[in-house]
């Protein structure tokens, strides 16, 4: 099945499948090659984990502007988180010994904005055909929506630490590494159920089957 402007749903289904699925591992594969306590995801920029950090987003990048979506809006939100998860990667953010400078700041601005139009996605597109809807398009639903609030959640709580909290105290609480964390694995999760492959929340009629299935 496919339509005038987009890959066919298949390639959807695999896009979304990867997408998660790296977003979903990304947290605990920086974690693990960093070998020391992490301030921030992107703090791993500065560890061992420089290479698999960017690598991965550069990956998720390629694979959300290979996503068309089946709207206008849906395809134009995917070029611009793959532009946001770039600018991620390569604008670095500000380390121990870093003050905080326009590279930073881009990459904070990054951040957030990849963060919204992925959390647009769960609260739009995703729900589309499954909002109000009972079985498992109903629990994809939620899972979207649940999806959705932790990201946006997860954006609002570090936003307000910044201003609410010394710098000793954001540490102490781990609030920046739990939130980018979280979020991630929230993303993760709502692109792979959007991929359509566990069957336990896909109907057998639009699974995404793989390896000869």
């Amino acid at each position: 099945m496919t339509n005038k402007n987009s890959l066919p749903v298949f390639d959807y289904r695999a896009l979304r499948l990867l997408v998660g699925l790296i977003a979903f591992t990304l947290p605990f594969v920086v974690s693990i090659l960093s070998s020391r306590s992490l301030s921030s995801i992107s703090a791993s920029y500065y560890t061992n984990a420089r290479d698999a950090f960017v690598g991965m987003l550069f990956v998720v990048s390629a694979f959300l502007w290979a996503y068309n979506g089946h709207s206008t809006q849906e395809k134009w939100a995917s070029k611009g988180a793959a532009l946001a998860s770039i600018l991620v990667a390569v604008f670095p953010t500000a380390c121990d010994i870093c003050k905080t400078n326009i590279t930073s700041i881009t990459h904070y601005t990054a951040a957030v904005i990849l963060f919204s139009l992925l959390a647009y996605f769960c609260f739009g597109p995703f729900r589309k055909n499954t909002k109000g809807q009972g079985g498992k398009k109903g629990r994809r639903s939620k899972i979207y929506l649940i999806c959705g609030w932790i990201m946006v959640a997860c954006m609002v709580i570090i936003g307000i630490s910044e201003f609410a909290l010394s710098d000793e105290k954001i540490e102490a609480l781990n609030v920046t590494y739990c939130g980018e964390a979280t979020a991630l694995t929230a993303f993760g999760i709502a692109w792979i159920v959007a991929g359509k492959y566990i069957r336990l929340f896909t109907d057998e009629d639009e699974a995404l089957k793989l390896f000869g299935e």
